[in-house]
């Protein structure tokens, strides 16, 4: 057996020296491996090969590198210019030349090799972004005629007007320069753009085919008079225009400008509607940069007709709409719609039995703005699906087909599985009945998820009464909040038309309020509660932190009512005034709730009661347990609730027993007939004393008097107040009074009067003749002495009684460790005050 025990000591011994081994291997492995790819990142240098957009101060080209190993060449045509440098990992550092100079560049390529960052010498910067291979953002130059090369040059000059400088190649590449070679000209581009933007062609012009000879003539006019005329000479098989003068262009473009509002350049993001031309054009290149100019494209939609309650989603869907069908009619040549800012005659670009697109001068805040019509926008869904099946036509510049609204994604998939579901089915399409339905029975599942969840995790926690109603409204609550925004998120996706889209919102809207109310209220009294269970509210503010959460909800509702009035997109001023309105209304409909309403606040200036005070309300004793903006509640001695209205409360007596600083005690006691004179002087002497000289009782007044005989009785009074304001622990005080009141009467030889209307048989003991002559005895030596106690003590004798007796009496355990009921009275928590609020521990 210890043979066996010492061969497993030993294996066990052994057993770790493998696993530590297969640790240290593993762990050595992955050092190895992740040191041999640190390195041949080092080693291998990042890649610059490939065409770049880039960017600097005051221009930008594209850019052409080339690397072989660490050496790297470039070209940029447009300005004639190229690169030469050494590439150092991610840093780029070379020389630059143009005709027209050379300098220094530093580029710094990014993490992720698709964009670098760089400045020219020290001090302006240059930046760039990778074009892919697979991006198709090539231009389609048509140059078959005069008419086809302006054409094309007028589509790719607006793009490169609108910052899009990857085309400022191909625009070059279509002119002829009269002094020959490309020295720079990037730079004279732009005042020839500018210039171009500024005149009309007629549409009729692209119609016409390439003359007969080597040299054409097209002529561009202006509204006011002004003509543009432009060389074109043919090349092989294709026309190139012929760049005007560079002098001419920026004296013309000078003379034009200084009329022009803007000096004749772009307004730069923000819509300009001066004219039909700038509104279209405005319109066009905010949705090309959406949704950052989102704003900016649905400023060009006259949108008076439109429902308010759903302009905010249906603006969107209907700006996507418009550049969908713009975009599938063809290229926008601007040069073709006017740009006279005086003319006030409608434009109308696109006509189709199903609607048209129209462009007129529309009066607004900023003044005469051009802006797509209301009819425009009423017919623009069926103008849409008119053009749906239309071939797209040759395009110049490539056309993004992806679209922003999750409306036409969702379309678009449902007409390649199902192109029967497009057909319209009353105001909508198939599809969209189907998804309204599906929308629907989804949030009613919803809802009745989230209700049966909460309900099954209240249940894990304890409560009850309030809390558990107002938990159970709360669940209400988050039921129809769920639903409506499913419901709400849901139809936005769908893309329904303003005029049934606006009741569909509207319903969503007002379930997601409904159900926000609910939860709002819970959240009130769960905060109220948290700070009342904290200690932080002393009596008094517990009445202003009853009245707070009334108001507090009272705020609520109006505050849901102004979010339901804004998402009907009605003005708050008209809001503010019909809840103005109303509130006059309920203030004469409802007015004993307006007095009670004020009661409660006369409560808390006044003061007559506190939460958890007893008295006695409403000729009944009871503790105030709630004090609200309609009424009162008490609990009662019988621990039912009574509930009083504010106004019946304060008009009625209170008799607050809780801030009473001592409770009186006022008791008659009856002696036998027989008891001798000295004997009843001896006796409410003693009880004088005892009563002075009791700790919980208040020695003025603390007195005892013959109140005369009744019915053969001979009757005292006590009359003190005990030192105490909880009515258990007055009881108890005035228990021990009485048995040491019982004591002296046994001591003074007689005995109380018990009053009979049975006559019965008994031997009767009589009082006792020794203790009574004691008695009388006393009383003698106090004559004798001159002390009678009568018809009060003297001030000597009651300082020194004063508190001497033991309470509790002998015998008993210490106060300290005597149970003491707790009263009404005691349930204030203790702590530091400071006005409505206490601060300390509970």
């Amino acid at each position: 057996m210890a043979l066996v025990e010492k061969e497993l000591a030993k294996t066990s011994a052994d057993r770790p020296v493998p696993v530590r081994a297969c640790v240290a291997v593993v762990l050595s492995i992955l050092i190895l491996l992740f040191a041999g790819l640190t390195a041949l990142a080092t080693a291998a240098p990042a890649s610059w090969t490939g065409a770049w957009d880039s960017r600097w101060f005051d221009g930008g080209a594209r850019v052409y590198l080339q690397q072989d190993g660490t050496h790297v060449i470039g070209r940029y045509p447009a300005y004639n210019g190229r690169l030469e440098g050494e590439a150092e990992g991610r840093r780029l550092v070379g020389t630059w030349m143009t005709p027209k100079g050379s300098g220094s560049f530093e580029f710094i390529l990014s993490e992720d090799g698709r964009s670098f960052v760089g400045r020219l010498g020290n001090k302006q910067w240059w930046t760039g972004a990778r074009i892919s291979s697979g991006h198709d953002q090539a231009l389609r130059a048509f140059q078959s005629s005069p008419s086809e090369t302006l054409r094309t040059f007028l589509i790719a000059a607006e793009a490169v007007e609108s910052g899009r400088l990857e085309y400022q190649d191909d625009l070059l590449s279509m002119l002829i320069f009269p002094e020959g070679g490309r020295e720079n000209h990037a730079r004279e581009l732009a005042p020839l753009v500018l210039l171009l933007d500024q005149f009309t062609v007629d549409p009729d012009v692209f119609e016409t085919k390439a003359p007969e000879g080597d040299e054409a003539e097209l002529v561009l006019t202006r509204y006011d008079g002004r003509t543009l005329p432009l060389q074109f000479r043919r090349v092989g098989e294709d026309w190139f225009m012929v760049a005007p003068q560079a002098d001419f262009v920026k004296e013309l473009f000078s003379e034009i400008a200084a009329g022009l509002q803007g000096g004749g350049y772009k307004a730069g993001g923000r819509f300009d509607g001066s004219t039909p031309r700038a509104a279209m054009e405005s319109f066009i290149d905010a949705m090309r940069a959406a949704p950052a100019m989102q704003d900016t494209a649905i400023a060009a939609l006259d949108l008076s007709e439109m429902p308010t309650v759903v302009r905010d989603r249906q603006s969107v869907l209907v700006a996507e709409y418009l550049n969908e069908v713009i975009a599938r009619i063809g290229e926008v040549v601007f040069q073709e719609i006017p740009n006279d800012p005086g003319s006030l005659e409608p434009f109308v670009y696109f006509t189709h039995p199903a609607g048209d697109i129209v462009l007129a001068p529309t009066e607004t805040e900023d003044g005469v703005q051009w802006q797509f019509t209301p009819e425009t926008v009423r017919t623009v869904r069926a103008l849409y699906a008119a053009t749906e099946n239309l071939p797209q036509a040759v395009r110049v510049l490539p056309y993004d087909t992806h679209s922003k609204a999750p409306y036409f994604k969702i379309r678009a998939i449902v007409a390649g599985a199902v192109p029967a579901a497009l057909q319209p089915v009353g105001p909508l399409e198939a599809w969209q009945w189907v998804g309204l339905v599906a929308i629907f029975v989804v949030a009613v599942a919803a809802a009745l998820l989230v209700g049966l969840f909460l309900t099954l995790a209240g249940r894990l926690g304890q409560s009850s009464g309030k809390a558990a109603s107002s938990r159970a409204f709360a669940i209400w609550g988050f039921r129809l909040l769920a639903f409506g925004v499913i419901n709400y998120l849901g139809f936005a996706i769908l893309g329904l038309p303003s005029e049934f889209g606006s009741a569909i919102k509207s319903l969503a809207v007002l379930m997601m309020i409904a159900g926000a109310i609910p939860i709002e209220f819970w959240l009130v009294d769960r905060l109220h509660h948290a700070i009342d269970r904290a200690g932080l509210i002393n009596q008094r503010g517990a009445i202003l932190a009853s009245l707070l959460v009334g108001v507090a909800k009272v705020l609520v509702v109006c505050a849901n009512i102004l979010l339901f009035a804004d998402a009907l997109s009605i003005p708050y001023g008209a809001a503010i005034a019909g809840l103005g309105i109303s509130g006059i209304a309920i203030a004469f409909a409802a007015r004993s709730t307006l007095e009670n309403v004020i009661s409660a606040f006369i409560l808390f200036v006044d003061r007559p009661v506190d939460v958890n005070d007893l008295g006695r309300f409403d000729g009944r004793i009871g503790t105030i347990e709630h004090i609200g903006l309609r009424a009162t509640v008490i609990r009662t001695l019988d621990r039912t609730l009574l509930t009083i209205p504010n106004s019946d409360f304060i008009a009625d007596s209170i008799e607050n027993f809780t801030r009473r600083d001592s409770v009186l005690m006022r008791r008659s006691f009856a002696l036998r007939p027989e008891t001798s004179l000295d004997q009843l002087r001896y006796l409410l002497t003693e009880i004088r004393r005892m009563l002075i000289a009791h700790p919980k009782v208040s020695a003025d007044p603390a007195r005892v008097r013959l109140l005369g005989i009744v019915e053969n009785r001979i009757e005292y009074e006590i009359f003190a107040y005990i030192r105490t304001v909880d009515y258990s622990e007055f009881l108890a005080i005035q228990e021990d009074v009485v048995l040491r009141m019982m004591a002296l009467v046994e001591q003074s030889g007689t005995d109380f009067a018990y009053p009979a209307s049975t006559l019965y048989l008994t031997r009767d003991r009589g009082i006792d003749p020794e203790r009574g002559e004691t008695a009388a005895q006393w009383v003698t030596d106090w004559r004798d002495k001159g002390k009678l106690p009568f018809p009060n003590l003297t001030a000597e004798e009651v300082s020194a009684l004063q508190d001497t007796l033991d309470y509790p009496p002998e015998g008993a355990p210490p106060e300290s460790e005597q149970f003491r009921p707790v009263g009404p009275e005691r349930r204030q928590r203790a702590g530091r005050r400071f006005w409505l609020f206490r601060f300390g521990k509970r």
